[in-house]
This record gives C-alpha cells, structure tokens and sequence, in this order.
C-alpha cells in the first residue's frame, strides 16, 4: 500500500501526537490498514528517556491513541473514547531518531466497554505490547471535540463523524 492509497484518520492542531502545528509534539499521522489503526514515525530525540532511548510515557501514548482510534473506527455506534485503563509491557528499548511502527486493533466492542490491543516495532520485531479498556464518550462529549479535529486526507472513515459534527 502507498501512502497516496492509505486511509488516514483527522489529526488536530495541539495534540501532543498527532498535531500538526505543536512544536513539542510527534506529529504523528495515523492510518487504517485492514482492520489496525497504524503509524509509522521516527520519535524525535528530545523523546528520549536515557540517551538514544524512546521515554516508556511516549510510547505508552502511541498505543494509547491508536487503540483509542481504532475503538473509535471499528466499535458499533463509532463515538470517540477515553482510556479506562491501559497494561503497557516494555519488552525492549526503542530508539529514538529511528522509524519505528504502531499496530493497535480492537478485540471486542462490549457496549460499555471497547477491549484493544497493540504493538510498536522497530526493525521487524516487537518491542512494545499493550491492552487496554476504552470507554465511549457521550453523544454531546464526541460532538465536542469535532471542531478541534482536521479531516485532511481523511476520505472514507469521514463519514462515521458525519452524526457527530
């Protein structure tokens, strides 16, 4: 798949990952391939933790946003969600200034509760496991943080907004 093919989900201006115009942040895009919500970046080195290392924090945030979105785009009623609780196992260093990759899907919508799972690699092997349990938001909460969100390059997940925005 080329990037041109790829469906990419709305980023913000201010989000610490995937906003575009915060100058401390990722600046992350994320993507739908299959059925995983996916990113590829290369942390910037002031992420790091110890010298040349990724921070554990940063990393537990790239699952936790794409496996936020990918409660979000795969659940039944598509609301946003909020992090009930997140199980992060560190199982390697990951480098900063080097491409790493994101990989979250949700296991099983439950109505009260969406169930995710995800991993970060870096040069093909996982270095990075997580679950977690997302709640939805209300109806009024989701319609909220549409007009903070940008749907560049957003073509077919567009749509699950629509009822929200």
């Amino acid at each position: 798949m080329t990037n041109d093919d790829r469906e990419y989900l709305p980023h913000s201006t201010g989000c610490f990952l995937c906003g575009d115009e915060n100058p401390s942040g990722v600046r992350a895009r994320f993507f739908v391939e299959g059925n995983e919500v996916c990113g590829q970046v290369a942390l910037p080195r002031y992420m790091n933790g110890y010298k040349n290392i990724a921070h554990g924090g940063v990393l537990a945030a790239l699952l936790d946003e794409t496996m936020g979105w990918a409660a979000t785009v795969f659940g039944r009623n598509h609301p946003m969600f909020v992090t009930g609780e997140l199980t992060v196992k560190y199982l390697s260093p990951v480098p900063v200034g080097e491409a790493i990759r994101v990989r979250s899907r949700m296991i099983e919508d439950a109505g009260r509760l969406a169930y995710c799972e995800g991993e970060i690699f870096h040069d093909g092997a996982v270095r990075v496991r997580a679950k977690g349990k997302f709640v939805p938001m209300s109806r009024e909460e989701t319609a909220g943080v549409m007009p903070y969100l940008k749907f560049h390059d957003c073509r077919k997940f567009r749509a699950i907004f629509d009822a929200y925005r």
